[in-house]
């Protein structure tokens, strides 16, 4: 028998054997599961050499450095792990893929005689203090770590008013430590003090056609996507913080505007037809759970838990009856049918109204329609 195949049998054996892993400042062997040549290893020594934040879950374990992190499900067979990427139970162990953990977390990876994780000190680039929140800016991903009275930022170097350097990283001292501490990334960590900011509810106005699309002709030269942009407009001057799915004469499509509406928390369809009627289009059935038990939710719960509640969720029917008090106001009658089925998968409070071209004739006309809806919306959300 020819050496070759026993030699090469040989090299193969040795590049699947352990070999010895540093990471940081820790040292311990890297393993080939499988003999599938992907080194790994066990992810607690690769977290302590290197700050990196650990979590293991219920068949999953991930690791994290600021805003990022790498998530693995954890499998026992070796050989499945290694063919998958996944990580290894080792008896209470779990070992990790080293190259896609480097590759995710910004980590450095060499591997010759053995494997080597390398990552390099961060540099503070800077400190914004405000009335209840602090960012850090940093050269990379750092993460920190709130101890007793500050926080420690691994593997960071910098200066500044009130920091200290020490041996794992730089220390902030604070005189409480914060309430939140978050990191928004692009090297960034934020500190903060205080109850969370209070979400509001955002308004979406979506002025009909546009474009390609000109909607109806209604005499005059006037066209149906003209008027809505003007109505669109005027409510929206009523409404400081809401949104337009168009700001111009363009074409939208119609799952663009789904998309816009699904993230509002109330909302207005508008469009305009010949005649003078005033028309409300409610979604026949709402296919969202947190949708369907809006009404019931909104029409029990306390005052601050509704208007929190608003801010996910809507009853298109209460803002219907909003839309239908405004308008009696101004003498106008309002008909009530169901209609727009792409709204059955919006979650706020989302209806279509159609005006009668015959109500919008001056701009007088326009500013007291929009007066109308502008009140209805605030009355809704009050």
């Amino acid at each position: 028998m020819r050496p070759w195949p026993l030699l090469f049998l040989l090299l193969s054996a040795l590049a699947q054997a352990p070999k010895p892993l540093k990471v940081g400042g820790e040292v311990g062997q890297a393993l080939y599961p499988g003999g599938r040549g992907v080194a790994y290893g066990e992810a607690r020594l690769v977290a302590r050499g290197l700050g990196l934040a650990l979590w293991r879950g219920e068949g999953q374990v991930a690791l994290g450095l600021g805003s990022r992190f790498r998530p693995f499900p954890i499998l026992a067979q070796e050989a499945q792990a290694a063919l998958q990427g996944a990580a290894w139970g080792r008896g209470e162990e779990v070992w990790v893929p080293l190259r896609p953990l480097a590759q995710a977390l910004g980590l450095g990876y060499q591997a010759q005689e053995g494997v080597s994780l390398t990552l390099p000190w961060a540099q503070l680039l800077g400190v914004e203090r405000g009335p209840g929140r602090w960012l850090l800016r940093f050269s990379r991903e750092v993460n920190a770590l709130p101890q007793g009275n500050g926080v420690l930022f691994l593997l960071a170097r910098g200066e500044g008013e009130g920091l200290r350097q020490e041996a794992l990283g730089l220390f902030l001292p604070l005189e409480a430590p914060p309430d939140r501490l978050y990191y928004p990334g692009g090297g960034q960590v934020a500190l903060e003090w205080g109850p969370l900011p209070r979400p509001r509810p955002s308004i979406l106005l979506d002025p009909g056609h546009g474009g390609q699309d000109p909607g109806v002709p209604l005499g005059g030269g006037l066209l149906e996507k003209d008027l809505t942009l003007d109505l669109a407009r005027r409510v929206a001057a009523r409404l400081p913080g809401s949104r337009l799915t168009r700001q111009g004469d363009q074409t939208v499509p119609l799952e663009a505007r789904l998309a816009l509406a699904r993230t509002a928390s109330v909302g207005v369809s508008l469009h305009v037809a010949p005649g003078s009627a005033v028309n409300l289009y409610l979604p026949k059935g709402r296919s969202l759970p947190l949708a369907q038990n809006a009404e019931a939710l909104l029409a029990s719960a306390p005052p601050a838990q509704a208007a929190l509640l608003r801010v996910y969720a809507g009853d298109p029917r209460r803002l219907a009856q909003a839309l239908e008090k405004a308008f009696s106001a101004l003498g106008l009658v309002v008909a009530q049918a169901e209609g727009p089925y792409a709204l059955t998968d919006v979650a706020g409070a989302f209806l279509l109204l159609e005006v009668g071209a015959e109500r919008l004739k001056t701009p007088q006309a326009r500013e007291q329609v929009a007066e109308a809806i502008a009140q209805a919306i605030r009355s809704y959300l009050e």
